[in-house]
């Protein structure tokens, strides 16, 4: 008679699924950071008006995105949206204080 040992049945392979992530948001913040930053210079500051603009743009798709997907990340969308907010505030107060 021979010694009959019964194989293991294989263990399933774990299926990675990565975090679902907020494109729209990661952009709303770093165009409002560096939008932020350009406002502050007076010349400069011109290039500032689209990025913040943008900035404003795809942080509020990127709140909208974050609430129709659960699990995605809503921070980065409202950190770019506040930072792009403050920064069109100053571009608005340079062009105010240039046609005075």
């Amino acid at each position: 008679m021979t010694n009959y040992i019964p194989q293991q049945p294989p263990y399933p392979v774990p299926v990675y699924y990565p975090p679902p992530t907020n494109g729209l948001g990661t952009a709303s913040l770093v165009l409002g950071i560096v939008g932020l930053v350009f406002s502050f210079i007076p010349i400069i500051g011109l290039i500032a008006w689209p990025l913040v603009i943008l900035g404003v743009i795809f942080g509020g798709l990127g709140i909208d995105n974050a609430n129709k997907a659960p699990g995605t990340s809503k921070g980065p969308a409202i950190a770019g949206l506040t930072c792009s907010a403050v920064g069109l505030a100053i571009c608005v107060v340079w062009l105010v204080a240039a046609a005075g």
